[in-house]
């Protein structure tokens, strides 16, 4: 290359350094090519390349940025860390541990490549490994907010809000208010039952961004649980305002209309909702909570089967389309939404005892009894799952254990009445047992 188009090159990478600095990217990216085509062997460049693409979110082409800078230099831990972040972001997840795993072996102490990683195991439903990188990572980097976050989510995931909320209050300390942050935390908070709180986050994330649509319409729903309707249907119409093709702002429309018992709009809105997005996840779920409100059974089934149709993975979702689908007799299916739940998210502890639920429903008690059994060994107080699991038991003749699980029950709610109610009904059957069992030894030894 010659001296002038060296200094040439040298200076669209300064124009190009300015340019990112002001935020133009694509007049950036422009004079990025422009310089590594009169020197295509700088890697310092290519990585500014990635870093512009990230920007512009064009991730494939980033990529390809990226593998261009390791093809010069294959230890460069920045970019191997982007790499991995990229990989992730398109649900290449295990091309992207490959990256994170290589950043480790290359320097153990380099913490990100065990931050990254509580995502990307998050995303595989491997909490376990998520929790170990998160513990490996604090070794390097004890106040982390990214690491704070990503466990955050996974601890979402697992519906473990009280420790979600700690994690992103815990990111809020360290990094300071950030409104994806704090909406986290707003919905850990409201999970955990303190909607009062989780109200004023999601008021104040609004004030940072007041055009957030997904935003207003999590506030919306909230207000309708804490029964502020006005508040909510003003979020939810504002956000139509903003919005007027968002299948998701005419779908919550057409939940609060529900709610208010308006169900002839309500029915129109959600069709118009489906109109926008004939998959919105939801929606159909709606229509035939909407038409079964109305009496109109045939109408709601034909809704529910096509919501099932949709395969739906949100676990909210599924555990809502279950619990319709048994309170109207189909039992089956209600089943086979719930075996989807459980067979995405182990960890689901509701969706075990709803499931052991539905197949002492279909008189399935041996499957019943082990899925209360999972339920218990991932929520081991709940109260609940004792209750029916001491109930199928019972109806199995196991009555010694039948009474251990009771047991156990009553001694964290001992002022339960159905505790009571069934723990008597297990002494009658015991004293049944015993005489059958007494008569029928009598015969014995007459004969």
């Amino acid at each position: 290359m010659e001296l002038n188009d060296w200094s040439d090159a040298e200076r669209r990478v300064e124009k190009a350094q300015e340019l990112f600095e002001q935020r133009r990217w694509e007049e950036a990216l422009d004079e990025l090519r422009a310089a590594t085509d009169l020197n295509p062997f700088n890697p310092g460049w290519h990585f500014n390349i990635g870093l512009t693409l990230d920007e512009l979110g064009r991730t494939e082409e980033a990529i390809d940025a990226y593998q261009q800078v390791l093809q010069f230099e294959p230890d460069d831990l920045p970019a191997l860390n982007h790499l991995g972040a990229d990989f992730h972001q398109l649900g290449r997840f295990r091309e992207a541990l490959d990256a994170f795993e290589k950043m480790e072996k290359l320097d153990p102490s380099f913490e990100a490549s065990y931050c990254n990683r509580i995502l990307t195991y998050t995303e595989l439903n491997q909490h376990e490994r998520a929790d170990e990188m998160f513990y490996l990572a604090r070794l390097y980097k004890d106040e982390c907010p990214h690491c704070y976050f990503n466990i955050g989510i996974s601890l979402s995931v697992r519906g473990l809000w009280q420790r979600a909320a700690f994690c992103f209050q815990r990111t809020l300390d360290l990094q300071g208010p950030h409104p994806h942050v704090q909406v986290k935390l707003a919905e850990a908070l409201w999970q955990n039952g303190e909607l009062e709180k989780s109200r004023r986050l999601y008021v104040l994330s609004l004030r940072q961004e007041p055009g957030n649509i997904s935003t207003l319409l999590d506030l919306a729903e909230l207000l309708m649980e804490m029964g502020r309707w006005e508040e909510s249907g003003e979020k939810i119409r504002r956000a139509i305002e903003l919005a007027p093709n968002s299948a998701p702002a005419h779908c919550d429309y057409g939940h609060w209309l529900l709610a208010r018992r308006k169900v002839d709009e309500c029915i129109r809105t959600l069709q118009h909702a489906l109109d926008l997005d004939p998959t919105y996840p939801g929606a159909h779920l709606l229509l035939g909570q909407a038409y079964l409100s109305v009496k109109r059974l045939s109408d709601a089934k034909k809704h529910f089967r096509c919501e099932m149709m949709l395969r739906p993975e949100e676990p909210w979702l599924l555990m809502q389309l279950s619990n319709q689908l048994l309170d109207i007799g189909e039992i089956r299916a209600g089943i086979l939404c719930l075996r989807r739940l459980v067979g995405e998210h182990p960890q689901h502890s509701e969706g075990w005892q709803n499931l052991a639920v539905a197949y002492f429903m279909k008189g399935n008690y041996d499957e019943g009894i082990q899925c209360s059994r999972e339920a218990l060994k991932l929520d081991s107080e709940n109260v609940m799952a004792l209750h029916n699991l001491a109930l199928a038991l019972m109806e199995t003749g196991k009555y010694n254990e039948a009474g251990k699980q009771l047991r156990q029950a009553l001694e964290m709610e001992p002022a339960e009445v159905a505790l009571h109610r069934l723990n008597f009904r297990l002494t009658l059957l015991r004293l049944r047992s015993l005489l059958f069992d007494s008569v029928k030894n009598l015969f014995t030894r007459r004969s």
